[in-house]
């Protein structure tokens, strides 16, 4: 069992859950998840099960898409609506803004922006990761980091919910966003329901539930559940002769002339199947970087 599950995550489940779930139910070590998806959270979880975890870094830096709720008024410490309330609005301010002003607002955060990370996250501080300061009270200042929103579009405007469309690169906090357009606002706000609808091309219409896994399991159709790596991200293809297998399996390099935009991350088939993932030793030669299959 060697590919990528597009996991359809349901809320109340952590992202370990799921992996800890699917090595019970396929009885297998080599899993992991491509993307952290907080609990109450759900929408799509790329799971790398067998020689597929080595792929896990060519999915986890891809974008991602979201349909998420701004709720304009108050702010929490978590910056969604689970955590505590530390500021609020009255609705006279709330009256004041139109949709005009939140249309305009919204247009601000598209492209290259400033994020800094929520004080309830994973990101880390000298070893530790910021929410566990959090938990003791301590304040850390964080610094601001570069991401990208390459598209943000309004699906719907109703005071005080405002729901959006979000595509974005690897590292970007919705919570922040709901956060920071609140701010823009002059007033507070916090994110409400979050789904992912995306990530790194896998489409939430596309991905299949946990009970789907238990399923096939039991009538012995796996397969039907994986994808496989060179479905998901493009690259370059190069095919070797038969001959050359058992060299590429064990790492050697072997002889092979490629032009020069073959350098790096290129896909290897021998035998007629993916092998695993390449990369040009000089101009005569290539080797396997990343294998893919069971030797």
């Amino acid at each position: 069992m060697n590919g990528v599950l597009n996991i359809l995550k349901p809320t109340g489940m952590s992202s370990h859950d799921v992996v800890g779930f699917i090595r019970k139910t396929l009885s297998i070590k080599k899993v992991g998840h491509a993307g952290t998806l907080d609990p109450n959270v759900a929408g799509v979880l790329p799971i790398c099960v067998g020689k597929a975890t080595k792929f896990s870094d060519y999915l986890i830096n891809g974008d991602k898409e979201y349909i998420c709720e701004i709720v304009l008024g108050k702010s929490t410490d978590t910056q969604d609506m689970y955590g505590k309330i530390i500021d609020e609005c009255n609705s006279i301010i709330l009256d004041e803004i139109d949709d005009e002003a939140i249309i305009n607002a919204i247009n601000l955060f598209k492209g290259n922006i400033k994020q800094v990370p929520p004080a309830f996250s994973a990101v880390k501080y000298k070893g530790k990761k910021l929410y566990e300061y959090a938990r003791q009270d301590i304040i850390i200042e964080k610094e601001a980091r570069d991401v990208t929103i390459k598209d943000l579009q309004i699906l719907k405007i109703d005071k005080p919910r405002i729901l959006i469309r979000v595509n974005c690169s690897k590292g970007t906090y919705m919570r922040t966003l709901c956060h920071d357009i609140g701010l823009k606002l002059g007033t507070f706000a916090h994110m409400g329901i979050l789904i992912r609808t995306q990530a790194k091309g896998l489409k939430i219409e596309d991905s299949i539930t946990l009970d789907e896994i238990r399923y096939y399991k039991e009538i012995n159709e796996l397969h039907k559940c994986f994808i496989s790596v060179d479905d998901i991200v493009p690259m370059k293809k190069v095919f070797v002769d038969d001959e050359h297998y058992e060299k590429l399996v064990v790492g050697n390099e072997i002889n092979l002339s490629l032009d020069e935009t073959y350098i790096e991350n290129f896909y290897v088939y021998c035998k007629n199947i993916l092998v695993g993932i390449g990369h040009r030793v000089n101009n005569e030669q290539i080797k396997i970087n990343k294998l893919l299959i069971n030797r």
